[in-house]
């Protein structure tokens, strides 16, 4: 009796479970060493198989990517509905990254630590994902910026350019605190934890803010002086 064919749903599922272990490989391996027969063994199916559902790895890589900025804005569309302060946003939108990181970790790199593709590479990808990708990338910096925007009014006079820049602060120094953690460069700084506590992320928010705000405001106090 022939196979019966997949239905929509498991198709979707089986193309998820393929980025599930890919994320986890390319984050490991690197995109450049990833290798499909290996990827397939670890999945208990064939590099033939893989390829019934993306015809490259650069098709793989930039689905894996772009699903992983999807899983993303789960959390943060669950955080909309709630409807935080605009610090409390702020702070969610902070504790979900982080969270985010340590249940996705193989996702939180490709998305955040993107392996270079080169020309040749890139023009093999899906370019209609390439483009949903792109989208993705800059909803998920407005919608950062708009969070700091907001739980900082200030920032509402200042030039497009000045928002970008602080919003870019923050977004890189939780970055750098996830990286310190997941790579445990710095041990005797991270308190023989491999987790970070909430207690961590609402300090190093409060710190953050802190920190933007007098600078916000010496920039003020000069701009009136000069």
């Amino acid at each position: 009796m022939p196979k019966k064919p997949f239905t929509a749903e498991e198709i979707v599922a089986q193309r998820q479970r393929i980025m599930d272990s890919a994320s986890s490989v390319m984050a490991e391996v690197g995109f450049h060493h990833l290798s499909m027969r290996k990827l397939a063994s670890q999945l208990g199916m064939t590099a033939s198989n893989i390829y019934n559902y993306f015809p490259n790895k650069e098709s793989l890589f930039i689905h894996t990517r772009c699903r992983g900025f999807e899983l993303a804005f789960l959390d943060i569309n669950e955080q909309l509905r709630v409807g935080y302060s605009p610090q409390q946003g702020l702070l969610s939108f902070a504790s979900n990254l982080v969270a985010f990181a340590q249940r996705f970790p193989g996702y939180y790199q490709l998305m955040f630590q993107p392996p270079l593709l080169s020309l040749e590479e890139s023009d093999l990808a899906d370019q209609e994902v390439q483009h949903q990708l792109g989208r993705l990338v800059d909803e998920w910096q407005q919608h950062a910026q708009t969070l700091l925007v907001d739980a900082i009014p200030e920032l509402v006079d200042q030039p497009e350019s000045r928002q970008k820049q602080m919003t870019l602060f923050v977004v890189a120094s939780l970055h750098g605190l996830i990286d310190t953690y997941r790579y445990q460069a710095l041990p005797g700084l991270v308190a023989e934890t491999e987790l970070i506590s909430q207690d961590m992320v609402t300090s190093h928010v409060s710190s953050l803010l802190i920190s933007l705000r007098s600078t916000l405001e010496t920039r003020v106090q000069q701009a009136a002086a000069s």
